[in-house]
């Protein structure tokens, strides 16, 4: 089966890596020892990303790449090989973010939104399992969201675009179902603790912010790391994910009518907020793992001592 028991020696590609749970997920394959491959659209940010990496010990290649332009995921593929001589593991974790109600955007950030979380997505797996398919082994992990399962009425082309990264990670479950060396993992995080909302485009006229309970980053990456060391269909992480997941399979129409609720009701706060494209089209100079939305410095180095407990508990 793929999957690595240990990183000490594994290649691993993560995409989205200069800010929340990509930039986490690198950090956290760096510390475990793996050398890593750093692809987002801001150079900058992933050159702190990389000198971070490197503090832990890690070999770091940092490839600025739009993954929603062919061209670039191909350049991509071919550096890492290039310099690694293969890729054991590829995350893909790079997404954007439209807030309002369908409409309030204009056909640009549509398209923007489609061409990265969509194609991007697709250009990238079909990046990965070439490159799988010619060394005999990998694993691939795809980072959806809950949202792939449950609605919000505030966010329907970003839930659109997590229906699609579900349906191809369950289609390419099946394509490699002939290759037990090559595997397909659909991470499904519920809310989460990054600055997906602060860059996020906004339409909903109020500042957007996590929806309760948000998670700590890390331990999405946690989850990332088990799911590179035992590839599994899918995986989330955090008791209310599990028990919305549970609660979807016994009573979904009451499920998704409650989440909706309150989730759409959650992703704004009180204050007033101008309409923007936030980092859409752009990508901002500097990245950061959280998005300050954890109140209490105790619960912040929770989060943070639970996904690298977690990690060191899959290392045994």
């Amino acid at each position: 089966m793929a999957g690595h028991r240990r990183f000490g020696d594994a290649v691993v590609l993560v995409t989205g890596a200069s800010s929340g749970v990509g930039r986490a997920t690198a950090l956290a394959f760096a510390a475990e020892g793996a050398a890593v491959v750093l692809a987002a659209r801001g150079a900058q940010a992933l050159a702190e990303v990389a000198g971070l990496c490197r503090e832990r010990g890690a070999q770091a290649l940092v490839v600025p790449t739009d993954i929603a332009d062919p061209a670039a995921v191909e350049r991509l593929a071919r550096l890492a090989v290039e310099r690694f001589g293969r890729i054991d593991v590829w995350v893909e974790a790079a997404a954007v973010g439209i807030v309002g109600p369908l409409g309030s955007e204009s056909v640009a950030e549509l398209r923007r939104l489609v061409e990265t979380n969509v194609f991007g997505s697709a250009l990238c797996a079909r990046a990965a399992l070439a490159t799988f398919r010619a060394q005999d082994r990998g694993v691939l992990v795809l980072v959806g969201s809950l949202l792939s399962l449950f609605p919000n009425p505030l966010v329907p082309l970003y839930s659109m675009s997590k229906f699609a990264i579900r349906g191809l990670a369950l289609n390419l479950r099946q394509a490699v179902a002939g290759h037990p060396r090559i595997g397909v993992c659909l991470v499904l995080p519920g809310p989460v603790d990054t600055p997906f909302f602060a860059r996020a485009a906004n339409h909903s006229g109020r500042r957007l912010r996590a929806i309760p309970p948000a998670y700590a980053p890390e331990r999405i990456a946690a989850t990332i790391l088990a799911c590179a060391r035992r590839p599994r269909r899918q995986a989330t992480t955090g008791v209310v994910s599990h028990v919305a997941l549970f609660a979807h399979r016994v009573a979904p129409r009451v499920t998704e009518s409650l989440v909706a609720r309150w989730s759409a009701t959650f992703v704004t706060g009180a204050a007033a907020a101008a309409s923007g494209p936030g980092s859409l089209f752009d990508p901002p100079p500097t990245g950061a793992v959280h998005g300050g939305h954890r109140r209490g410095r105790l619960r912040r180095r929770l989060g943070g001592w639970l996904g690298s407990v977690r990690v060191a508990t899959f290392r045994r």
